[in-house]
């Protein structure tokens, strides 16, 4: 009872400050957005949107083809953008990103073997798919600076790619054993969810086998600084009286209040259900909500998200029910999101 009234209190904290806007979901609701992709887009991961509103779902897929669906504001399916694989003979896509002067960019995880994986940029009115990078075990997580580098988070490296717009350079910026998949831990990735703070003072990176946030400093010259826990999932439940705190800490974005929200892929709070969790940290690292779906509605194994105004859309991957649900989800949220580019 105790946990479940600081829930409700931390809950009432962040969401006070902000009255409910007209056509906006409301706020804290999970409902289901658009049609079930099993068919075209199967495992939804990644999650891109455009300056219009329309949503760009990637499909991990492991085929010759991978697709993108494309779904506009009212959730209608208006484009299918097809990827084919490169050689690894299958293409499976995870995290995206949409800058407006080039497009998409979408790492290809390929079949998760060393050197196999891509970073991929994609003309959204053409279909053409340009090869920027290469290399790559188990691409994951994109973000971009306000220089246009775009980090590349590699899941069985325990690296941070960094990476010219154009691919004239792709170095690793940080690898550190703590971002390698840890012993025992589930789903066995380690680097995934990138996100710059407001100031890009710092790089954020979630830990998924752990069920860590990490931190990383941006110093004068480029360069990473020594990275930082942010945010521990089990030392969270123990200090707040929680469970499954970040459990399966996947794709990650901040909103302009500085609190960051977490896919947490596997948590199951209270339990029954399938698993999958929006998790919501203050600047300072506290658990202050968690958001999940009821009956047909209920998240099953988030692995990103992306705002839009003060709408949240998440896409379901569908792990552990093998593509099911493979479908997006929206919650209204009470501030938006932190701009991806300053």
């Amino acid at each position: 009872m105790r946990r479940f009234l600081l829930s409700l209190v931390m809950l009432a904290a962040l969401l006070a400050p902000q009255p409910a806007l007209a056509g906006q979901p409301p706020v804290g609701v999970v409902t289901n957005f658009g049609p079930n992709l099993a068919a075209v887009c199967h495992m939804p991961e990644g999650i891109a949107i455009d300056p219009t509103g329309n949503l760009y779902a990637a499909s991990f897929a492991f085929s010759p083809t991978a697709n993108i669906c494309v779904e506009n504001r009212g959730g209608q399916i208006v484009d299918v953008i097809p990827v084919p694989a490169g050689k690894a003979g299958v293409a499976s896509l995870l995290g995206e990103l949409f800058e407006p002067s080039q497009g998409i960019y979408v790492v290809d995880f390929a079949d998760g073997a060393p050197t196999n994986g891509r970073l991929l940029r994609i003309d959204v009115a053409t279909h053409a798919v340009t090869v920027v990078a290469t290399g790559y075990s188990a691409p994951n997580g994109i973000a971009q600076d306000r220089h246009r580098n775009l980090y590349v988070s590699d899941s069985f490296l325990g690296a941070i790619f960094k990476v010219a717009p154009d691919g004239s350079s792709n170095t690793v910026w940080i690898q550190d054993p703590r971002l390698m998949p840890q012993p025992g831990g589930s789903p066995p990735f380690g680097a995934n969810g990138l996100a710059f703070d407001a100031n890009q003072g710092f790089l954020y990176v979630a830990s998924t086998s752990d069920s860590k946030i990490y931190r990383i400093p941006v110093q004068k010259d480029g360069s990473a600084g020594p990275m930082q826990l942010f945010a521990s999932g089990a030392a969270i439940d123990a200090s707040q009286q929680t469970t499954e705190a970040l459990h399966g800490a996947d794709g990650i974005m901040f909103d302009v209040r500085g609190n960051l929200y977490v896919c947490a892929n596997s948590a199951q709070h209270p339990a029954p259900g399938l698993p999958g969790e929006i998790q919501v940290l203050s600047p300072d690292g506290r658990l202050i909500a968690r958001y999940d779906g009821v009956g047909q509605n209920d998240l099953d194994f988030v692995a990103s998200l992306v705002f839009h105004e003060r709408a949240l859309y998440v896409t379901n991957l569908s792990l552990d029910t093998g593509g099911a649900n493979s479908k997006l989800s929206v919650l209204g949220v009470p501030y938006p999101g932190l701009p991806l580019r300053p």
